[in-house]
């Protein structure tokens, strides 16, 4: 058993389990699939010649989380499709998707 330093007691194995799933949680900083956020990102150059990534995302805020994950936090909404908004039916609209561009 590790001792934890901030509260002075010993932890054990439940602890470390604890810190691996909260660090597995976070969304990918990279492009490819993230279980995490629920969505896939792709790098893309968009209609002015620059780099941006093209979100899609099966979980409400999925890609939100994405991109905050992807530009340490800025960046700016170039197109945003099938949003779901409350009283919509997301399997009629289609797969919400976004591109976004890192500040």
């Amino acid at each position: 058993m590790a001792c934890c330093r901030s509260c002075g007691q010993s932890a054990g194995a439940g602890y470390f389990v604890a810190l691996l799933a909260a660090a597995c949680n976070n969304p990918s900083p990279t492009a490819g699939p993230d279980r995490a956020s629920g969505s896939q990102s792709t790098a893309i150059t968009w209609t002015d010649g620059k780099q941006a990534y093209a979100i899609t995302c099966t979980v409400p805020g999925g890609c939100q989380e994405r991109a905050l994950a992807m530009c340490n936090g800025n960046y700016t909404t170039l197109k945003s499709e099938n949003m779901p908004m409350p009283g919509t039916v997301r399997s009629v609209q289609g797969q919400p998707s976004v591109v976004v561009r890192c500040s």
